[in-house]
């Protein structure tokens, strides 16, 4: 908080994108204020993965997921820095995963992904939503960056120079304040955006339950005549019927709503007896107007939802996170003009929209009706390919995400690439503190231009040019050879002062 008790920037809502938001402020240099309605961790099902981009974010800031480094003990723990000359254990061979994906609920055949050619970019994170949020709390902790739970946000009032946020604790003044609070946005619908899209024609049940003839629901996703079902060998359960959109989506769920959703839906004579967690969705599918009105901007499932198939809401959001963090961080720091905070949703909104789209598409084939029937055994005919089955985990590993950012090389995220000899660690290792990251390779000396506040010089055979600028959310802002052209980055993005 700044002396005169007006706070740099006030986040709605502590769940993955509010927490990373926070901590990509944080290590910009801002002090920001995070305010989250729930007292504890919300322990509904939620989503338990993130693709790689998203899994990425996370490892750029100091975090491994079991299976990344023989030294990851844990789903989430702290990433130690690869340091040459150190003895360290041969890293495990990658193996591709056994569960690829699936699109409408058609199950991927790994066995016909091309795994070789792409490489890392399929290397997503089972990680539960939670797990996400608990590390996240820890680094803030650690930052001093606080967080109070148990705050209802009632509605906002901007100003010129400010925002009001008005709680039912009490009003809270900031420079800048940022909408993390999900699809029901207190901050969206208050402080003016529009919300287009379509409205849901189906009702979704993912549900972890117990009960009798459970085990007689087949394991995996299955398309039936009356909808689709997945059964987890946990008895973690989603159905979904193409009957229209629930009437009350925050109603209590019962064993005996859940008992008619699975018998419906599957066929078997299965009894729910305990509800152990669930939720309700539907497929709705809408983004903001805008991402920014004034002071307030807008991120994850406040700025765009839509059904849960195919898990990239969460991945969608923390994306978000890291492509507005370093942006309003450096305004709010004096470091960049305010001018940036447009490319935040020159970038980001046309990614939800592609997700929007995906959603829309896939929720097409899985409908009953046999024009629906029809598209999805196409597809499934396409999916049963290599070339279509290597697309398809290439699009769930947003792998297809990037940015029009000029030049060929630009646009797209970096990967972790080692360090050339007598460098310490790795692109991510140097990445960590959130600086902006100028790669090079070992025979191209990083003029002495780049050498200022906010960049990291780090030395790898593996740079795709000469010289890379990457920005602090992963993405190459500028490669080449041209040392002019270098410093022309630098400047469009860290003017000297």
């Amino acid at each position: 908080m700044r002396m005169d008790g007006m706070n740099d920037a006030i986040i709605v809502g502590g769940g993955p994108v509010g927490l990373m938001l926070a901590l990509e402020l944080s290590l910009a240099g801002a002090d920001p204020l995070v305010l989250e309605r729930f007292e504890t961790v919300d322990p509904t099902i939620k989503a338990g993965s993130l693709n790689a981009r998203a899994a990425d974010a996370l490892r750029r800031r100091g975090v491994a997921f079991a299976g990344d480094d023989p030294r990851a003990t844990a789903p989430l723990g702290p990433r130690s820095p690869r340091l040459p000359g150190a003895p360290q254990p041969e890293p495990a061979p990658f193996t591709p995963p056994r569960f690829a994906g699936h699109v409408a609920g058609m199950a991927l055949r790994p066995d016909l992904v091309r795994w070789d050619e792409l490489g890392r970019s399929s290397d997503s994170a089972l990680v539960a939503q939670q797990q996400v949020q608990a590390v996240l709390r820890e680094r803030l902790v650690e930052r001093g960056v606080e967080v109070r739970q148990g705050v209802t946000v009632t509605g906002v009032t901007p100003h010129a120079d400010h925002v009001v946020v008005h709680s039912e604790a009490g009003d809270l003044e900031a420079l800048w304040v940022v909408g993390a609070d999900g699809g029901r946005s207190t901050v969206r619908k208050s402080a003016g955006f529009g919300f287009p899209g379509l409205d849901g024609v189906m009702t979704g049940y993912q549900a972890l339950v117990a009960g009798d003839g459970l085990d007689d629901v087949p394991l995996g996703w299955h398309i039936t005549p009356t909808g689709v079902f997945r059964r987890m060998p946990n008895n973690l359960i989603l159905t979904a019927e193409f009957d229209g959109a629930p009437a009350d989506r925050t109603a209590e769920i019962t064993a005996a709503e859940l008992t008619r959703a699975i018998r419906a839906v599957t066929g078997v004579d299965a009894t729910v007896t305990a509800v152990l967690s669930a939720t309700r969705f539907t497929d709705n599918t809408r983004a903001a107007d805008h991402y920014r009105r004034g002071r307030v901007l807008l991120a994850g499932d406040a700025a765009h939802v839509h059904p849960p198939f195919g898990g990239q809401g969460l991945s969608l959001g923390m994306l978000d996170a890291t492509a507005l963090g370093w942006r309003l961080g450096g305004v709010i720091a004096g470091r960049l003009p305010e001018r940036v905070l447009e490319d935040y949703e020159h970038e980001r909104r046309p990614e939800a929209e592609r997700i929007l789209d995906w959603s829309r598409a896939q929720v097409a084939v899985m409908r009953t009706d046999e024009r629906s029937r029809a598209a999805g055994r196409l597809v499934r005919r396409l999916i049963d390919t290599p070339d279509g089955a290597t697309e398809m985990v290439r699009v769930l590993s947003g792998e297809v995400v990037g940015y029009g950012v000029p030049g060929e090389l630009a646009g797209s995220f970096a990967a972790d690439w080692a360090g050339a000899p007598g460098e310490t660690g790795s692109y991510f290792d140097a990445a960590a503190d959130g600086a902006f990251v100028l790669a090079h390779r070992p025979d191209a000396a990083a003029p002495a231009s780049a050498v200022r506040d906010g960049v990291r010089v780090f030395a790898t055979a593996d740079a795709p040019a000469s010289l890379a600028l990457v920005r602090p959310d992963g993405i190459i802002a500028w490669a080449g050879d041209d040392a002019a052209g270098l410093a022309d980055a630098l400047t469009g993005f860290l003017p000297e002062r």
